[in-house]
């Protein structure tokens, strides 16, 4: 029986307090399986995207597997153009902010390309950027490609403390009215390296081997690696030579400079840093929170979280970055933008919190993100170096 906001009247005192103690224990009761319930349809939702991106649900580039016959070409992002995610995607990832706010041509990682996949996750947020050119993949899979694209790119170059920079031609503009405005304010915009702006594939290169190669002599000091099986791995092309340093991470064998995190969370896998879209500046005043928003306000922001000097030109007012897929992430007293691929609660609400324990793709059974197994793929916060 259910009364409502209280009790009928014709009961005795003592019934209608006793059954109404039992309504609002209920009543608790009820709600508290509904969060949970809430709770584990969000993260159903998210396993049922990682499981579809994981087990065949992808449409595959054209082109050669390697990336020689993508069309990398320099065209600007117009925003809600159209991609490679394929129609049977879920809704909640298919129909996505982020998704729509894509550019034209953009490719979508491969079936089961876990590094792809946590490279996207991540700092994924430079390929929403509006007004500029932005990389038709994730990863750029060598030297020429990403020399190939970049030399399509309208760009301009400047001097910030006698150093070089040379980016994309409206982040360089949005970038030099920033830093005239911090000097207004005494405050200074410069770069924290000769690297702070445009890289190349092989600098990129040159740093993931910076954290391979001391990962690698660590833990065969520490007997958790064999000579042979480090020599094998070191010996890998970049792209297999990530996913297997990845592999060993699932193991606990972690290649972060200190050996206690993802190396991800240390420098980005080669072809895959936003230097190499010339749209990113590592700002040596960073701690300023002055210069944070000056920054802001002229459409530059962090997008990557363990990288804090690092800023990212997206090219729209923040109140718009919503739109275009990305959501606010406070950490450490600081605000990043990342990609936001969950799904609404409201969409995929539960009745039970078991529902969406199992995923199933092409027959092949997922854990459930919420389970808590160990086997799943992980996605965790990434660095750009």
């Amino acid at each position: 029986m259910q009364w409502g906001a209280s009790p009928p009247p014709y009961l005795s005192r003592g019934a209608r307090e006793y059954n109404w103690v039992v309504h609002t224990i209920r009543y608790a009761d009820k709600m508290k399986r509904r969060n949970k319930a809430l709770a584990a349809s969000k993260a159903a939702c998210l396993g049922a995207v990682i499981c579809w991106l994981c087990s065949g649900g992808v449409t595959p580039p054209s082109g050669d597997a390697a990336g020689a016959g993508l069309p990398l070409d320099a065209r600007p992002n117009a925003g809600a153009g159209q991609n490679s995610i394929s129609p049977q995607a879920p809704p909640c990832l298919a129909e996505s902010a982020f998704s729509k706010s894509l550019p034209k041509g953009f490719h979508w990682p491969e079936a089961g390309d876990e590094l792809s996949l946590r490279v996207l996750e991540e700092y994924g947020a430079t390929f929403v950027a509006q007004g500029v050119a932005t990389p038709p993949v994730v990863i750029f899979p060598d030297q020429n490609a990403v020399s190939h694209w970049q030399s399509n790119l309208s760009t301009e170059q400047a001097e910030f403390a006698g150093v070089p920079v040379r980016l994309q031609r409206a982040a360089m503009q949005a970038l030099m009215k920033a830093r005239e405005e911090a000097i207004q304010t005494h405050a200074g915009i410069s770069p924290r390296a000769s690297d702070a702006a445009q890289r190349s594939y092989d600098e990129t290169l040159e740093l993931w081997r910076s954290r391979v190669d001391p990962g690698l002599r660590h833990w065969i000091a520490r007997g958790a690696l064999s000579a042979a099986e480090a020599e094998r791995i070191r010996k890998l092309p970049a792209r297999q030579q990530a996913s297997a340093i990845l592999k060993l991470e699932r193991r606990g064998l972690y290649f972060s400079k200190d050996f206690s995190k993802s190396i991800l969370f240390s420098v980005a896998p080669p072809g895959a840093s936003q230097h190499l879209s010339l749209l990113a500046f590592d700002v040596k005043e960073h701690d300023s929170p002055v210069v944070r928003s000056i920054l802001e306000r002229h459409g530059w922001f962090q997008t990557v979280r363990s990288d804090l000097p690092h800023f990212t030109y997206l090219g729209v007012d923040k109140n718009l970055l919503p739109r275009l897929g990305l959501k606010m992430v406070r950490s450490g007293g600081r605000v990043f933008w990342l990609p936001d691929l969950e799904c609404p609660m409201s969409a995929h609400l539960a009745k039970d919190a078991n529902v969406f324990s199992v995923c199933s793709v092409q027959g092949r059974p997922y854990p459930n993100a919420a389970s808590g197994d160990r086997n799943q793929t992980k996605f965790s916060a990434p660095s750009v170096r």
